[in-house]
C-alpha cells in the first residue's frame, strides 16, 4: 500500500468501511460505486486517488475487514487465551457473532466473506484469489488449533489437523448460508454443537 498521511487513512478507511457495510448489506453487484462515496461523504476524486476500480475496491475491502475481524476476534492476541481447545471454541463463537446480529431479531448477515465468494468468485479472479487466501489462513488456523489439541490431550490423536480444519470451516460455512436462508441462526448453532461434540469424544 502507498504511504499515505493520516488524514488520507482516515479518509480511505471511510471508503472501505463504508463499502464493507454496504457489501454486506445490499451484496457488491447491487451496490454503485456512487453509493459508497456517498455514503463516505468524499468525492469521486478521491475515490479514485485510492482505489483505481470498484473491483480493486472489493479487493482492499476484503484484506480491510479481514483484519478488522482478526483484531475483533483476538486472533494476533491468543483468542483469549485458555487450552488450544479452548481458543478453537473462542474462534468458532467469535465467528458466530460475527454472522449473526444482535438484538430481537438476531439477524443472520451471513459470512462477509462467504457472501462475496458466491457473488464475485466466477466473477472476478482478483477477488476470488484474495477470498483463497482468507479462507486458506483461517483453514490453517483451525489446523493448528487442533494439532496443539492433540499434543495437550484434549482431542484425539487418531483425527488429521488439516482434513479436520477444513470440515469444520466447510460446514460452518454450510450452515451460515442455511441460517442466512432460513433467518435464523439455528443452523449455525447446530453445527457449533456438532463441531464441539465431534473434537470432544
Amino acid at each position: 500500500m502507498p504511504e499515505y498521511s493520516d488524514k488520507a487513512l482516515q479518509t480511505r478507511d471511510r471508503i472501505l468501511r463504508s463499502a464493507v457495510d454496504l457489501f454486506y448489506q445490499h451484496g457488491y453487484n447491487a451496490t454503485g460505486l456512487e453509493r459508497v462515496i456517498g455514503a463516505a461523504g468524499v468525492v469521486k476524486g478521491n475515490f479514485y486517488y485510492y482505489f483505481k476500480s470498484k473491483e480493486a475496491l472489493a479487493v482492499e475491502a476484503l484484506r480491510w475487514h479481514r483484519e478488522r475481524v482478526a483484531r475483533e476476534l483476538g486472533v494476533d492476541s491468543g483468542l483469549g487465551g485458555g487450552s488450544p481447545l479452548q481458543r478453537l471454541f473462542t474462534l468458532l463463537e467469535g465467528i458466530r457473532e460475527q454472522v449473526v446480529g444482535e438484538g430481537r431479531d438476531c439477524e443472520v448477515r451471513g459470512c462477509f466473506f462467504g457472501n462475496l465468494a458466491l457473488e464475485m468468485s466466477a466473477a472476478s479472479e482478483e477477488v476470488r484469489q484474495e477470498l483463497a487466501v482468507i479462507f486458506d489462513n483461517l483453514r490453517a488456523l483451525m489446523a493448528d488449533l487442533i494439532a496443539q489439541a492433540q499434543q495437550a490431550g484434549e482431542v484425539s490423536a487418531a483425527i488429521e489437523p488439516a482434513k479436520t480444519a477444513a470440515m469444520v470451516l466447510s460446514l460452518l460455512e454450510g450452515a451460515v448460508l442455511l441460517s442466512k436462508t432460513a433467518r435464523n441462526p439455528a443452523e449455525v448453532d447446530g453445527a457449533l454443537d456438532f463441531i464441539r461434540g465431534y473434537l470432544t469424544r
